[in-house]
């Protein structure tokens, strides 16, 4: 595994030293290793290069527990619709990269700064400094590496963030996890802000989650060891892996995909219990010239514009199930609902207790 030198870290100061305009973005509906590894970052440039940078953000910040976060942690974030990328001498871009279809930059704009954890893609390669490191488990591990090897003293919201941002990519530390990972954790874990920690993790969840949560699950269906879902109603792209992350951990179940209709395009989530499977790839063979999709070994997502998808398939949402089943699904295995409606109305109101 690729590991980072002090020397190399060094360097990435050099390119924001002096500069007045420093933008650092990631994803689409930023999850919280994208929005940790942007704190952590900014947090580096003030402190070893004395550089103020601003985080943006596209989308929504949508999940309870990353608005949370935010709130908590006191991390300033801008939407596009308030800043323009092309007025930034240097764009930082971390947990992601650029043209993969979750990250918008205005035509003729490229990165000078590419900092993920997920396979190297080529429109990467004309960055200034590029560190991407497939095999670690998320993008905050990186930014507390160079937390570590400049010698910075560690400030406890950012720790706390880092700290959050390492275990959610990971699952608590158990999907594709690294030594690094779990050193890294090891390393921040006295700074964490434990009492803010909790409370990130464990939010207050609003009414409307657990109607959800009955619909996906009443329009849940399993083909053997697979369960899809279809969610009806996004109220934020990140409801899909959420939910994937729930129904992935069923007794039997090896395969999950989640999917639904959000802002003119078809996005879908997947999950699967055994890295051999490769998410990331099922994810690209799903998308492929309807879309764009990707990820890692044990969980990917896609998301395809509806209206370029119609001109070469009737149905964009159709496509997906299709082709997700024909790779999962080999023995041609009869779907069953997970909750099946006669046995709801055979069981009564239960209110007899």
């Amino acid at each position: 595994m690729k590991v980072q030198t002090k020397q190399e870290t060094e360097k990435l100061l050099e390119l924001v030293k002096g500069k007045r305009k420093v933008l650092i973005i990631t994803h689409e509906n930023p999850d919280p290793d994208g929005i940790a590894a942007a704190f952590g970052l900014k947090y580096i440039f003030r402190k070893a290069a004395g550089v103020s940078a601003i985080i943006g953000y596209s989308g929504i910040i949508g999940r309870a527990e990353n608005r949370c976060m935010v709130k908590l942690l006191g991390i300033d974030m801008v939407s596009y619709d308030a800043i323009s990328p092309r007025n930034y001498s240097v764009i930082a871009m971390v947990d992601c990269q650029p043209y993969t279809g979750n990250v918008e930059l205005p035509k003729g704009v490229s990165p000078t700064i590419i900092i993920d954890h997920h396979p190297l893609r080529k429109s990467s390669l004309k960055a200034e400094y590029i560190d991407v490191r497939k095999d670690l488990g998320s993008a905050s591990t990186i930014i507390t590496q160079y937390i570590r090897q400049l010698g910075l003293p560690m400030d406890r919201k950012a720790a706390t963030a880092l700290f959050y941002g390492i275990k959610s990519d990971t699952r608590d530390l158990g999907r594709q996890t690294t030594d690094a990972d779990t050193r890294a954790c090891v390393f921040l874990f006295p700074y964490i802000l434990q009492k803010k920690l909790s409370k990130i993790e464990h939010p207050k969840m609003p009414e409307a989650y657990f109607r959800e949560l009955y619909s996906v699950l009443k329009n849940s269906v399993i083909y053997g060891d697979a369960v899809v879902a279809k969610v009806d109603v996004i109220k934020w792209p990140e409801m899909l892996g959420e939910f994937a992350d729930e129904l992935v951990q069923m007794e039997g179940i090896r395969w999950c995909l989640c999917y639904g209709k959000y802002n003119g395009c078809v996005l879908f989530s997947l999950r699967t219990t055994r890295s051999r499977y490769m998410a990331g790839v099922l994810a690209s063979k799903i998308s492929h010239g309807i879309g764009r999709g990707g990820g890692h070994e044990t969980f990917a997502g896609g998301k395809i514009d509806i209206t370029q998808a119609l001109r070469k398939v009737k149905d964009p949402e159709e496509t997906v199930l299709k082709r997700f089943l024909k790779e999962v699904n080999h023995n041609n295995v009869q779907p069953k609902l997970l909750i099946n409606s006669n046995e709801e109305a055979d069981k009564g109101s239960g209110l007899d207790i």
